[in-house]
């Protein structure tokens, strides 16, 4: 009965050890607590209630954003399954961050930039940052050696077929993000 009043102060999303001690709990009763088996070690310093919400997914990003500390991204395979426009399921959850970045996890897939454009196309939710689904159509492009170049372009064709985007937006965000000379050759052949 103790342990339960203890987690009532812990938010449902998995949650870091210094989210755990701002909300009043000690470094013993969160290890009282995963002795009770109410909270489990996710990874270094992030842990989860036993029965968390259900939204695994969102989860899982919540987890990454924490590993890595922010500024990171969900991106390009990880977010085209978010935006449903692919047929790929990544073993792996893809993470943009600044080049200088390192992170030791098997989970994660990181995608290193040197200029990573924080402010272009990125929908920043409370837990976690995601690249909107132009933008992310735009990095499989501009990573295709990463993805593939068939994966990118079904993603396209699959986001288009749904509605979900038209070439002028693309190319929109390509121009504002600078990379427009890159992908014009692409975004001309599907136009055609």
């Amino acid at each position: 009965m103790k342990g339960a009043k203890q987690t009532r102060s812990l938010p449902k999303v998995p949650f870091s050890f210094r989210e755990a001690v701002a909300s009043g709990m000690t470094k013993y009763t969160l290890k009282q607590l995963m002795d009770q088996g109410v909270v489990e070690k996710l990874g270094r310093g992030i842990y989860q209630l036993v029965c968390p919400d259900d939204d695994l997914e969102e989860n899982q990003y919540r987890v990454a954003t924490l590993r890595c500390s922010l500024p990171s991204s969900i991106c390009m395979l990880t977010a085209l399954e978010h935006y449903h426009v692919t047929d790929q399921i990544p073993k792996k959850i893809w993470v943009l961050v600044p080049a200088p970045k390192r992170v030791v996890s098997k989970d994660l897939k990181l995608i290193r930039s040197r200029n990573p454009q924080w402010k272009i196309g990125i929908q920043k939710t409370k837990d976690y940052w995601i690249t909107t689904l132009e933008r992310t159509l735009i990095d499989c492009l501009l990573y295709k050696k990463l993805i593939g170049n068939q994966v990118a372009l079904e993603a396209i064709k699959q986001a288009m077929a749904q509605k979900k985007v038209k070439l002028g937006r693309l190319y929109d965000l390509a121009k504002k993000m600078g990379v427009e000379h890159r992908v014009r050759p692409t975004i001309e052949a599907l136009a055609s």
